[in-house]
């Protein structure tokens, strides 16, 4: 429970109560574990939201509250992983040069060109859903949490250190296998075929990214950890939208 609680406080910005222990760097690191529970707390707040904003409010709008409320719910965390990895990734420099321009907080043309696209795209997708396909809110945030553990066990860390590097060394293959089960077994019960498509699809493109980035780079880091969870948010709802009743 404690674990989940620091997932939680780590991955939302709920106003929760503050640990009355400190958390310990290690305890820190294996709460990665919870990180698709709490995800599907997070699909859980958006899904009531959907079903009561689509009463009163039209999709264009429902997919704007939606949007917002992710970002508030997070607090742009993953989205901030994001766009530093971008301001490396696009500007077509040596590695070293490109992980120097991710370290660095400032925010560049590519990353508002990156981010422009992303947010477009996923509002998008999330205006056009209707409310028999709310259940694929549920799925997303939870296999974008899980998923993105594909580019933590299997890749190697880029950085002596970081915020990403006692995660990369405390993960499991048992435990990550046995989570995706989870996680593959609440797709299939909340979104149908279509979570499983979402699934299957979110695993290889993550892979094969997360591959690229990491021949490239010689490994990931947190932000790419940070940039493939918003990544595989939108690919899970555009791969699951044609699928969805």
């Amino acid at each position: 429970m404690r674990g989940f609680l620091i997932a939680l406080t780590f991955l939302t910005r709920l106003p929760l109560p503050a640990p009355k222990v400190e958390v310990s760097s290690e305890e820190f690191s294996r709460s990665y574990r919870y990180y698709p529970l709490v995800g599907l707390v997070i699909g859980l707040l958006l899904w009531l939201l959907a079903k009561a904003l689509t009463l009163y409010f039209p999709p264009i709008v429902v997919g704007a509250f939606l949007l917002v409320a992710e970002l508030m719910l997070t607090g742009g965390l993953h989205l901030d992983g994001f766009m530093d990895s971008m301001d490396g990734l696009l500007s077509a420099r040596s590695p070293e040069r490109i992980l120097e321009i991710m370290k660095d907080s400032h925010i560049g043309a590519h990353a508002c060109m990156a981010l422009t696209g992303l947010l477009l795209l996923k509002f998008s997708l999330l205006a056009s859903l209707t409310s028999t396909q709310f259940s694929i809110l549920l799925v997303m945030p939870m296999l974008s949490r899980w998923v993105f553990q594909i580019g933590v066990v299997g890749f190697p860390y880029a950085r002596s250190q970081g915020l990403g590097k006692g995660i990369h060394e405390t993960t499991h293959w048992i435990a990550f296998l046995c989570s995706g089960g989870v996680v593959l077994g609440i797709s299939f019960i909340l979104a149908g075929f279509a979570g499983l498509i979402a699934f299957g699809i979110c695993v290889i493109t993550v892979t094969l990214w997360a591959a690229r980035i990491s021949s490239l780079l010689g490994g990931l880091t947190g932000d790419l950890y940070g940039a493939i969870i918003e990544l595989s948010e939108v690919v899970c709802l555009l791969v699951a939208f044609p699928f969805l009743r």
